[in-house]
């Protein structure tokens, strides 16, 4: 698998409301329906091309990286919240259809910015059609999957604050990645283009991180007391949820909390086994399945 991300048709700087800047990429068939695809907390929308290669063929293919992640400059710490992603996410969609037309759109968004769409629907954000991969939902006071969900994103919180941050080189961060556990079933190559997709260049030499650790540590630490359990029952009948394995035997409290989701709010769900929480990097071929099929029965781009 050539996994070398080509060059963007087009590039596309837009300044949010405060001046940061979100850098929009566009590929794919121009002539079909747009999807648009964002990333998790401390990734970058690049690294999931293993996923993304296989929808160049059936859609125009948008893609960008949250604030202060991937090929963003970095902007003030102060305006790094999910509040600026969700505002960010309307302001995107909006220059987007003014740079590139208008025409059926939908969004497709993993983790962090999962979470940033459900509060953006719930605001009177529209997608034609949404995807959602396995988000970290926190449930509300009383559930008992509460505590391990929140636990599970302060513990993200503690940990992301002391990840290495300076590099030789990314080969050295895609060795980390190689390592982790929780990373093992990532294909053949993802690690390297993940780690190429997440650093930049140092201004003092080597290489770093695009989003600085406290940076990462504060949206997690964010999204463990979020409130985005209280917009579910507002979800739009245009979303689907793909989640990870909840009977894995390192299952995490997204997957958990994600199987919940039909008997709770009516949401649609599709698991897919096997899988950890960077489940478009470890089963692309079943992600994008699940999303074509949902895309279809849902008639989007009809």
């Amino acid at each position: 698998m050539d996994l070398n991300v080509p060059a963007p048709q087009a590039r596309l700087d837009l300044a949010m409301a405060d001046g940061a800047i979100v850098r929009v990429r566009r590929h794919g068939d121009l002539g079909r329906p747009r999807v648009v695809l964002s990333h998790g907390n401390g990734f970058a929308i690049d690294g999931y091309f293993p996923f993304w290669r296989l929808l160049l063929s059936e859609f125009e293919v948008v893609v960008y990286d949250q604030r202060n992640h991937g090929e963003n400059p970095l902007h003030a710490a102060n305006g790094h919240r999910i509040e600026s992603f969700v505002a960010d996410m309307e302001w995107i969609r909006r220059g987007i259809a003014a740079a590139f037309g208008s025409k059926p759109t939908a969004g497709l968004f993993h983790s962090v910015s999962a979470i940033t769409a459900l509060f953006d629907a719930a605001q009177g954000g529209r997608w034609d059609a949404l995807v959602l991969f396995d988000p970290p939902l926190v449930p509300g006071d009383g559930h008992p999957f509460q505590a391990p969900a929140r636990g599970f994103e302060l513990f993200l919180s503690e940990w992301s604050k002391t990840r290495p941050c300076r590099f030789a080189h990314p080969s050295e961060l895609a060795e980390q990645f190689r390592r982790a556990r929780g990373l093992r079933r990532w294909i053949d190559g993802a690690a390297d283009l993940m780690a190429r997709a997440t650093t930049r260049v140092a201004p003092d030499g080597g290489y770093e991180l695009a989003c600085p650790p406290a940076f990462e540590s504060a949206i997690y630490l964010e999204n463990a007391y979020s409130s985005v359990w209280q917009t579910l029952p507002l979800a739009p009948r245009t979303l689907a949820v793909v989640s990870s394995d909840p009977g894995a035997d390192d299952a995490k409290p997204p997957a958990k909390v994600c199987a919940l989701l039909p008997a709770l709010f009516g949401i649609r769900q599709t698991t897919l086994a096997e899988t950890g929480h960077l489940l478009q990097i470890e089963r692309p071929d079943a992600c994008a399945s699940a999303t074509l099929a949902f895309l279809r029965e849902s008639g989007f781009g009809a």
